[in-house]
C-alpha cells in the first residue's frame, strides 16, 4: 500500500499513465501491474483525519454535535478513536481527550459525565465502558478519568439477574445496566479486559456468546432483537477475540467467517440505506483478527472505502444513500481502514502537547429546548447501526446509527429538543418573513389609495338620503 499521504498524488499520476496508454490501445494492467495494484490502494487516511478535526465539525476542537448546541459524546469518543487509530493529529487528539477528562461543557452544560449517567441510577455501562476505553488507548488511567473511577463503576454496572416490571436496565444476568445493544456489551467487555478485570468480566462474556447466533453472527439490540448485525458482529468478534479462552476464540472466528461471507460484489457491507461505510470500516477490524485468511476481503473493502470518499477528505454515509460527508461514518471508516482492533489499539500521547484549537462560532442557543414530553437519552456506545455505533446504534463507535436507548427520565442525561421547536429555524428566517409582512402590507395601502384617486366616489355618496338615514 502507498503511503496515505502520497495516495492523491499516485492517483494523479495513474490516472495520467492510464490516459496515454489507452490512447496507444496498450493494456495498462499487462505492462504496468505494480501500478494497477497501487491505484487500487485504501482511502487516503491524512485527508480523513483532516476532515474529522476540521473546525467545522470538531467544534472548538473538543467535541462533535449531532443537534447545534448539544456535544453528541458517542460521536466524539469515535472521533478519538479513529484518530487514535491514524496517528495523523496527536495534538487534536489530545484535546479532545483533555476536554472529556476535564469534564468539559458544552454549550448546553452537559459533560461526558451526563452523557454516560455515571453515579446515578441510569448509568450506562456501555457508555462507561467507552469513556474508559478511551483513557485505555491513550495510556491514561481509566480509575481516574472525567472526575470517576470508571472501571469500579463499570463493574458496579454488571446486572446479576434480568429487571424485573418497569425497570428495563437488565436484560438478564451479566448484562451491562442499560446496555441495550450488542455494541455496549462489547464495548463494556473491551474495557473491563483492558482493565485486568478478567473475572468481572466472565459473566459479561457469558452473557454476551449467548446472543450469537447458530450462523455465528450477532443481532444488533439486547434484547435480542432476532436479527443478523455485520457492525454488532464485528464489535462482539472483537471482545470475544480479548477473552482469549477456547470457547470465545471459537466463537470469534465464527463470527469473523460470517462477516467475510455477507461482503457485496463492490466490497462494501450491507446496512440500513444500502452498502454501508460504517460496516465496512468495522468489518476490516474484525477482518484483520485472521488477516492471513481473508487478505481479498480486506482489500476489497478497503477500495470500497475509497470510493466512497469525498474530495473533502469525508466518507458518504453508504453507497446507495445521499451524497455527501457524514462525520460519524467517516469516524468508523477512518478508524476502520487502519484495521486495528479496539481490544489493541493504543496510542501514546504522553510527549504530545496540548494545541490550542481554533475557535468556531458555535452560538449559545437562545433558550434551552424543553422536549415535550420529555424524554432522557442514554447514548448507546456506536456505529452507523452505532457511533462504535450499532447501525440499528449505540451511532456506533460507530456511527454510529444506532437509534438512542430510551430509559427512565433522569436529571443528568441530555434530553433532547422537540423537533417543532421554532429554534430549529435561523433565526434570519424568521426577520426576512416579518420583513416581507411589512412591504406586502405597504404596497397593499399604496394600492387602495392609488385606486381610491382613479376611482372617487359618485358625487353625493356618503350625505343623508331622501328619508333622512345615514349612508353606509
Amino acid at each position: 500500500m502507498l503511503p496515505a499521504a502520497a495516495s492523491s498524488v499516485g492517483a494523479r499520476v495513474f490516472a495520467s499513465a492510464a490516459a496515454a496508454i489507452a490512447v496507444a490501445g496498450t493494456s495498462l494492467g499487462l505492462l504496468m501491474p505494480s501500478l494497477a495494484s497501487a491505484a487500487s490502494a485504501g482511502p487516503n487516511l491524512v485527508t480523513g483525519s483532516a476532515y474529522l478535526v476540521a473546525p467545522a465539525n470538531l467544534i472548538g476542537g473538543h467535541y462533535y454535535e449531532s443537534f447545534p448546541g448539544f456535544a453528541d459524546f458517542g460521536l466524539t469518543l469515535d472521533g478519538a478513536f479513529a484518530l487514535a487509530a491514524t496517528g495523523d493529529d496527536n495534538p487534536a487528539l489530545k484535546n479532545i481527550v483533555t476536554f472529556l477528562d476535564s469534564e468539559g461543557k458544552d454549550p448546553s452544560g452537559n459533560t461526558i459525565n451526563d452523557w454516560t449517567g455515571i453515579g446515578t441510577a441510569f448509568a450506562s455501562g456501555g457508555s462507561i465502558g467507552k469513556e474508559a476505553l478511551l483513557a485505555e488507548v491513550v495510556g491514561d488511567n481509566p480509575r481516574d478519568f472525567g472526575g470517576h473511577d470508571l472501571i469500579t463503576a463499570l463493574d458496579a454496572s454488571v446486572c446479576a439477574r434480568a429487571s424485573k416490571g418497569t425497570n428495563t436496565s437488565c436484560a438478564a444476568a451479566g448484562n451491562y445496566t442499560y446496555a441495550s445493544s450488542v455494541f455496549d456489551q462489547s464495548l463494556g467487555i473491551v474495557a473491563q479486559l483492558r482493565a485486568g478485570q478478567t473475572s468481572d468480566a466472565a459473566a459479561p462474556v457469558a452473557y454476551l456468546e449467548s446472543l450469537q447466533n447458530a450462523d455465528g453472527s450477532f443481532p444488533s439490540l439486547i434484547p435480542d432483537s432476532g436479527d443478523q448485525d455485520v457492525d454488532s458482529t464485528a464489535m462482539a468478534v472483537m471482545a470475544l477475540a480479548l477473552a482469549d479462552d477456547a470457547t470465545a476464540t471459537a466463537d470469534a472466528a465464527a463470527g469473523v467467517t460470517w462477516i467475510a461471507r455477507q461482503q457485496a460484489k463492490d466490497g462494501g457491507f450491507p446496512g440500513t440505506g444500502g452498502n454501508s461505510v460504517n460496516s465496512a470500516g468495522l468489518a476490516i477490524q474484525a477482518l484483520t483478527l485472521q488477516a492471513a485468511a481473508y487478505q481479498p476481503q480486506i482489500n476489497a473493502a478497503l477500495a470500497f472505502l475509497a470510493s466512497e470518499q469525498n474530495r473533502d477528505g469525508g466518507f458518504n454515509a453508504d453507497a446507495g444513500g445521499q451524497r455527501g460527508s457524514n462525520v460519524r461514518a467517516s469516524t468508523q471508516a477512518v478508524g476502520g481502514a487502519v484495521g486495528t482492533s479496539f481490544g489493541t489499539l493504543h496510542r501514546d500521547l504522553s510527549t504530545t502537547p496540548t494545541s490550542t484549537p481554533t475557535k468556531t462560532a458555535t452560538p449559545k442557543p437562545a433558550k434551552t429546548p424543553t422536549p415535550e414530553p420529555e424524554v432522557t437519552v442514554i447514548q448507546p456506545a456506536t456505529s452507523a447501526t452505532a457511533s462504535a455505533t450499532p447501525t440499528g446504534k449505540p451511532a456506533p463507535l460507530a456511527a454510529s446509527s444506532q437509534p438512542p436507548t430510551v430509559a427512565p427520565s433522569s436529571g443528568v442525561s441530555r434530553a433532547l429538543a422537540d423537533a417543532s421547536s421554532d429554534s430549529d429555524l435561523p433565526a434570519d428566517l424568521w426577520w426576512t418573513a416579518a420583513a416581507v409582512a411589512i412591504v406586502a402590507t405597504v404596497v397593499i395601502a399604496l394600492l387602495l389609495l392609488r385606486r381610491r384617486r382613479l376611482y372617487p366616489p359618485p358625487a353625493g355618496a356618503g350625505q343623508a338620503g331622501p328619508a333622512g338615514g345615514a349612508s353606509s
